[in-house]
C-alpha cells in the first residue's frame, strides 16, 4: 500500500527547487486552493495544509462546458499537499463537477510536435482526490511533469490520467473506484509509472497508445483487468511502442466490469484479466508477478481478433491491429484462468496466451503452469 509520510513535503521541496523569484503561497482549511492558483506566477509553489476543501469551481481547460475544482494553466505551478498523521489533504467534489485538478490550456494545434502548446513543468503531490464525476487529477498537454503520492478515490471515470503528455512521472500514488482506469497515460511518450496501487478499478493500469513508458513495482489488486497495454483507433497518436511492464504484481483482478461508456474498449475487458497487450509493438514485459487472475494471466492479441471486428471494418481502421517484437520474459504467471468470463475462448483461459497473430513476439524464461498455445516461441 502507498503510505503518505511527514518527510513528504520536504523532499518534494528539495526535488523540486524554486527558482530565485518565485514564492511559496500557503492555504489553510476553510480558504480556496483556487484562488491561490489565480495568485501565482509561474514557477510559484503552492502549499495547501490538511482539511477538507470543495471549491466553487470553474470552466475547465480542455472542455469549458465542465467545471473543474482546480484548473492550472501556468508553466511550473508545484501544488503540494502537506497532510499530518491522520490529517490528510482532500480535495472533495462539488454536484456537477466533472474534475478535480486539471492542468493544461486548451489545445490550439499539435501539441506533441509543438513545445509552444504545451504547459511546463507541473507538479500535483500529496493530495487526496475524491467523488468528480470524470477525472481526479487530468494531465493535458503539459511536459517534465510528475504526479506523486496522490490518492485518487471515487472518481466516475478515471483516478489519474496524464494525457499528450512528454516527460513525466506517475509514482507513490493510489487509485480506486474508477468506472474506467486507475491509473492511466495515454498518447504520451517518454514517462515513468512506478510504485503505484490501483486496487477496485475497471482497469487498474492503462498505456494507450503511448511511447517509451516504463510502468514498474505497481500493484494491481481487485481490479477487473490488471494492467492493459493498447492500440487503439481513432486517436490523434497511432501506435503503442517500445514500452516496458516490469516488476509488478497483478494479483486477483476478478471484479465485475463496471464500464459506464459502451464505446469505450475497456467495456470490453473480461473480469479476470492479468495483463493484456492489444495491437502494440515492442512492449517488454518481465519479471511481474501475475497470480489468480480467473481469465488468463499475460495475454497478446490482435485488436479486431480480440473485439470481434469484422475483417472489412478492420482493414478501415487506422490503426495495425496486429502485434508485434513483443517480449514476455522472466515472468511468474500461476493460478490464472481458473473461473473465467464466458467471454473468454476457452483456450484462452491459461496463464500466458496469444492468439498466434503478428511476428516476432516471443516468450522465455517464465514460470507458468499453462500456455497457449504450447509451446509459445522461444525468445532468441
Amino acid at each position: 500500500m502507498v503510505r503518505m509520510t511527514a518527510l513528504l513535503v520536504p523532499a518534494l521541496l528539495l526535488a523540486f527547487a524554486l527558482p530565485a523569484h518565485a514564492k511559496t503561497i500557503h492555504v489553510r482549511h476553510g480558504h480556496s486552493i483556487q484562488a491561490a492558483v489565480d495568485r501565482a506566477k509561474p514557477g510559484d509553489r503552492i502549499v495547501v495544509h490538511p482539511g477538507t476543501y470543495r471549491e466553487h469551481g470553474k470552466p475547465c481547460p480542455a472542455a469549458s462546458a465542465q467545471t473543474c475544482a482546480v484548473a492550472i494553466e501556468k508553466n511550473g505551478i508545484k501544488l503540494i499537499g502537506a497532510p499530518r498523521k491522520r490529517h490528510p489533504v482532500i480535495l472533495q467534489a462539488r454536484k456537477g463537477q466533472g474534475a478535480g485538478i486539471e492542468v493544461g490550456e486548451s489545445r490550439q494545434g499539435d501539441c506533441l510536435a509543438d513545445a509552444s502548446q504545451r504547459t511546463h513543468r507541473s507538479l500535483i503531490a500529496g493530495m487526496t482526490v475524491r467523488g468528480f464525476d470524470d477525472f481526479g487529477v487530468f494531465l493535458l498537454c503539459v511536459d517534465h511533469w510528475r504526479i506523486s503520492h496522490v490518492r485518487a478515490i471515487d472518481n466516475g471515470e478515471y483516478g489519474t490520467f496524464p494525457s499528450h503528455t512528454v516527460n513525466g512521472r506517475l509514482d507513490h500514488s493510489f487509485a480506486s473506484g474508477a468506472n474506467d482506469t486507475g491509473h492511466y497515460i495515454g498518447q504520451s511518450s517518454h514517462a515513468r509509472v512506478d510504485h503505484n496501487v490501483a486496487k477496485d478499478n475497471v482497469s487498474g493500469f492503462e498505456l494507450e497508445n503511448s511511447s517509451n513508458i516504463r510502468a514498474d513495482h505497481n500493484t494491481a489488486i481487485g481490479n477487473t483487468g490488471g494492467i492493459l497495454s493498447f492500440t487503439l483507433p481513432h486517436l490523434d497518436v497511432k501506435s503503442n511502442s517500445d514500452n516496458r511492464i516490469d516488476h509488478n504484481r497483478v494479483q486477483g483482478n476478478n471484479r465485475k466490469n463496471t464500464c459506464v461508456e459502451p464505446e469505450d474498449t475497456v467495456c470490453a475487458v473480461p473480469r479476470g484479466t492479468g495483463i493484456l497487450m492489444l495491437a502494440v509493438d515492442r512492449n517488454v514485459v518481465d519479471s511481474n508477478r501475475v497470480t489468480g487472475n480467473n481469465s488468463y494471466g499475460i495475454a497478446v492479441a490482435n485488436y479486431c481478433i480480440a473485439l470481434g471486428v469484422s475483417t472489412e471494418d478492420c482493414a478501415a481502421l487506422d490503426i495495425e491491429p496486429n502485434p508485434d517484437d513483443n517480449h514476455v520474459t522472466g515472468n511468474t504467471v500461476k493460478q490464472n484462468g481458473k473461473n473465467p468470463d464466458p467471454s473468454v475462448p476457452s483456450v484462452f483461459t491459461v496463464d500466458l496466451a496469444w492468439d498466434t497473430t503478428g511476428t516476432g513476439n516471443c516468450w522465455s524464461g517464465n514460470t507458468a503452469g499453462t500456455t497457449f498455445p504450447t509451446p509459445l516461441p522461444a525468445c532468441p
